[in-house]
């Protein structure tokens, strides 16, 4: 027919976005901006007056939010977590990619304890009683 069907930079399969070096750069930014907008929907529900307890939070972050942003983990972390190593750069993609999650998990710590903005992470990890977040992606 004459018709060429040009290649997709990436493409969405079982909801993981897949790329053509496999390198999953989409998907990460997409896991993001799920943890993301998981954890405002449920600070949006915890409210002084009305809405659930604190508590409660834990664990929708733990059921929720953390199963949200880690869907298929086993396929698409396997190489950026498990050496703590990237293809290119030494690992400079693992070091961004847990610490954008440990930044969603830093949002989530503090609507759980109710704490500042400036308490260090593993005391709101450890108030909070959740793991954290290098731990959480290699369980």
């Amino acid at each position: 027919n004459g018709h060429t069907i040009q290649p997709s930079k990436f493409h969405k399969f079982l909801g993981m976005i897949i790329d053509q070096d496999l390198n999953f750069k989409e998907h990460t930014s997409f896991a993001m901006a799920k943890g993301i907008t998981y954890t405002m929907a449920c600070n949006w529900m915890i409210k002084t007056t009305k809405g659930i307890h604190r508590q409660l939070m834990r664990r929708l972050y733990k059921g929720v939010v953390i199963l949200k942003m880690l869907y298929a983990a086993d396929v698409w972390c396997t190489g950026i977590i498990a050496k703590g190593k990237g293809k290119r750069g030494g690992g400079h993609r693992a070091r961004g990619f847990t610490s954008q999650m440990a930044r969603v998990q830093h949002m989530a710590t503090i609507i759980i304890t109710g704490g500042l903005h400036s308490l260090a992470t593993t005391m709101l990890n450890s108030h909070a009683n959740v793991l954290p977040i290098q731990q959480i992606v290699c369980k």
